[in-house]
């Protein structure tokens, strides 16, 4: 809402060889009353660029505690659903 404070978290999630996926929580918070609000949430997906533009590596997550560990797990998973729909929809595509 107008006037309201956003409150943005964010945390790696998820870490290949040059690319990263981030998670994203948007809320928002009344400033008179200090009430929160989730608003939204997203998933983007970075890649590591050198100088020439080239895809780099980047280096390893390390998960320390479990919910690391579970949503390392769960963005392996969106990867692993991305990929397979990229290669479904190239497949249709070449039909």
């Amino acid at each position: 809402m107008v006037g309201e404070l956003v409150i943005m978290k964010a945390s790696v999630n998820w870490v290949g060889r040059t690319s990263m996926e981030v998670g994203v929580r948007v809320e928002s918070e009344n400033i008179l009353t200090g009430v929160r609000r989730h608003t939204n949430s997203c998933y983007t997906t970075f890649v590591a660029l050198d100088a020439s533009g080239t895809p780099t590596e980047v280096p390893a997550l390390v998960c320390q505690t479990a919910e690391e560990r579970r949503r390392n797990g769960a963005g392996a998973e969106r990867r692993r659903l991305r990929l397979a729909e990229r290669d479904a929809e190239r497949m249709r595509q070449r039909q």
